[in-house]
């Protein structure tokens, strides 16, 4: 039986975005003891076998517990509203006293915006949310520590 590799443009969209979280969290995790950071299992990387995580990414320190959900856009300044279907599983985190975030890649403009998913519960227009009045980084590291100095500061 033959398999064919199926090239699909969307099915690895993120991913860079990703590693780059997962390389920032282990740097943050090492630096102390009282730090740790996981990847969360993907729904679509085991098969759909499993229910799908509430983000991509958990971190626990004496300063915050919480979730971070990653994603990469073309777009300079939107994020689409289908791009985070986990949003209202964020909220209830946040409502049990998690520190929720998402973190978004603008692939284009090689920049990174970070913000409580809170902010994105409350704006928004039908289709998706325009975060012109949240800053874009060029370091992740620096938009993690605005988005949440008392952790990542």
């Amino acid at each position: 039986m033959t398999h064919f590799k199926v090239n699909n443009t969307f099915a690895n969209r993120g991913a860079n975005a990703e590693k780059a979280m997962a390389k920032f969290l282990a740097g943050w995790a090492t630096e102390h003891l009282n730090r740790e950071a996981n990847r969360l299992t993907d729904s679509k990387a085991a098969g759909r076998t499993i229910k799908a995580a509430a983000a991509d990414f958990e971190f626990f320190s004496l300063e915050g517990h919480g979730l971070i959900e990653v994603k990469e856009t073309e777009h300079e300044y939107r994020l689409a509203r289908d791009k985070v279907p986990q949003l209202a599983r964020l909220r209830k985190r946040s409502h049990c006293g998690g520190i929720c975030l998402v973190a978004v890649y603008h692939s284009t403009l090689d920049r990174w915006r970070v913000l409580d998913a809170a902010v994105l519960a409350v704006t928004g227009d039908k289709g998706s949310w325009n975060l012109t009045d949240v800053p874009a980084y060029h370091s992740l590291a620096v938009a993690m520590a605005e988005a949440c100095l008392e952790v990542f500061g």
